[in-house]
């Protein structure tokens, strides 16, 4: 069996056509001409210079807001209820948060909704396994040496 190849024309390198997508729609047949790395790669370029348009997006897309409650088995309301409960914050750090850049989160054993939280705390709590014994011990950790950032 022969493998096909065809040449990305953003970083002009030869890849098995594997490695390029679909043009899609009645043109399943063909391939885009930017391999799948190149297209990540401008996805994210355009992703970091247009953040404001993402930002728009996101607001004005109520769709988008409940395609993520859906995933929590929540409804929006409810998010919204919470979120303003927390005062618009986020429930560790208390620092301001939009809905549309916080993190629902949730329980990883039952699922359940805990809260809204800025993306870096939501992140922090699934590095340390949502384990409040490892929390504590990272407390005790920092408190030995003092300096929190937090100005204390």
């Amino acid at each position: 069996m022969i493998d096909v190849t065809k040449i990305c024309t953003d970083c002009g390198e030869t890849k098995l056509l594997s490695a390029f997508r679909s043009r899609g729609g009645s043109q399943t047949h063909l391939y885009k001409s930017h391999c799948n790395t190149c297209l990540f790669k401008r996805h994210r370029d355009w992703a970091e210079k247009n953040q404001d348009k993402i930002g728009e997006y996101r607001e004005k897309d109520t769709w988008t807001l409940a395609k993520r409650c859906a995933r929590r088995n929540i409804t929006p309301e409810e998010l919204i209820d919470r979120y303003e409960r927390q005062e618009c914050c986020c429930a560790i750090c208390k620092k301001e948060i939009t809905i549309t850049n916080s993190a629902i989160d949730h329980n990883h054993d039952t699922g359940e909704f805990r809260g809204v939280l800025c993306k870096q705390c939501n992140r922090a709590l699934g590095m340390f396994g949502d384990s409040p014994t490892t929390l504590k011990n990272a407390i005790e950790y920092l408190e030995a040496f003092g300096n929190y950032g937090d100005g204390t």
